[in-house]
């Protein structure tokens, strides 16, 4: 937040200039004394944080759009990088959505509509015959296995009481006799479940798969719907408000120069937190001063917006500036404070500002200055 104000170094001023206001004319000019004064601007953050580095200081010059300060940004940083990811994904799931459904997608919903499909028929149609015989093969094969375990088992018995073979000789017929009547009871089982053909449930399950995977191979056909899409732009526009809000934020951690001039004062240091509108510096415009004076109410007539004034400092005092005045109050004050004379005190003069070039920079804030309004000149 940068507070620009005109600040007015008070410096008092010789008796003898002073006594000269608006007396010194000899018909062409009038003549003033008074301060230079520069446009002061009190350079802070936008935001809140803790100030990492100050980069310029006391009596440095410094161009506009110089780095003044930085502000510890990480955080900053973070979210500026969180929100380009976002913005990165919408940008894709909407280009995806405007492309439409590949062909490859179109071709798997649809193989998948024509199974699910083809399994209803089944389950509608019931076994076929071919199936029940498949079925009824499968028990036989299943049946004679296990009566030739069965014999062997009880042929193994025997032979186990009479010493002729191991345990686990025995133990190995029996477990393949076992293995045989399970496959029988399995056979049968499954020869009943096809000779009864699918449950209505299950029929009903194959419907709704069915109808599920035909709606998926439609709404993928056509495409996505408008709303949709217009929902993704919207989402993709929303990320991007976002994208550009972080990215504000984090420009605001970095402090720029608002002008050219010269760094009055260093109001912070770094390591310390600053909240918005903290003054870190205070800038001074040293490019174009002006020059506050006063003049008596007799002259108030005479001196207009726009006239020359003819300038010089004790500092160079074989140099000449030019200026003009910009500014004439409308109404009166008395004679500022600090003169010290009590006649010249109650004395009604009105303020009058006076600019003057300084591309060099050699007026300095505070300096006494006299200067001659050319009366007529810049009219």
């Amino acid at each position: 937040m940068i507070i620009v104000a005109v600040g007015a170094i008070a410096v008092l001023v010789l008796v003898n200039q002073l006594i000269r206001w608006g007396t010194g004319n000899d018909g062409n000019v009038i003549r003033v004394s008074g301060n230079v004064e520069v446009t002061e601007a009190e350079v802070s953050f936008k935001i809140a944080g803790r100030v990492v580095e100050r980069l310029v200081g006391e009596g440095e010059s410094v161009e506009k759009g110089q780095t003044v300060a930085r502000l510890d940004d990480s955080e900053l940083s973070r979210e500026a990088a969180l929100r380009r990811a976002e913005v990165q994904a919408a940008e894709a799931a909407l280009a995806e959505l405007e492309a439409g459904s590949r062909p490859e997608e179109i071709a798997q919903a649809e193989a998948a509509e024509r199974r699910a499909q083809s399994r209803l028929e089944e389950m509608e149609t019931g076994s076929r015959p071919e199936e029940i015989t498949a079925a009824e093969a499968t028990l036989a094969q299943a049946e004679a296995d296990a009566v030739r375990w069965r014999a062997e088992h009880e042929r193994a018995l025997k032979l186990h009481e009479e010493g002729v073979i191991s345990s686990q000789q025995l133990d190995v017929v029996r477990s393949n006799y076992e293995m045989a009547e399970a496959k029988k009871k399995a056979a049968g089982e499954q020869k009943k479940l096809v000779e009864e053909g699918p449950r209505k449930e299950q029929v009903e399950q194959a419907r709704a798969s069915w109808q599920e995977a035909s709606q998926r191979y439609q709404m993928i056909k056509a495409g996505p719907r408008k709303e949709t899409i217009a929902q993704a732009r919207a989402r993709l526009e929303q990320v991007r408000q976002a994208l550009a809000a972080a990215q504000t934020r984090l420009g605001y951690a970095t402090l720029l120069a608002p002008l050219t001039g010269v760094v009055l004062s260093e109001n912070i240091e770094a390591g310390e937190f600053v909240s918005p509108g903290t003054p870190v510096v205070t800038m001074g415009e040293l490019s174009q001063v002006w020059l506050r004076a006063y003049i008596n109410e007799t002259d108030l007539g005479r001196v207009k917006v726009g006239q020359m004034v003819r300038l010089r400092t004790d500092t160079y005092p074989d140099k000449e500036y030019e200026g003009k005045v910009t500014f004439i109050a409308s109404q009166a004050e008395f004679t500022p404070r600090n003169v010290q004379t009590p006649q010249e005190r109650v004395k009604l003069v009105y303020r009058v500002k006076i600019d003057v070039p300084n591309p060099q920079g050699e007026l300095k804030p505070g300096m006494p200055a006299d200067a001659e309004i050319v009366l007529g000149a810049g009219e």
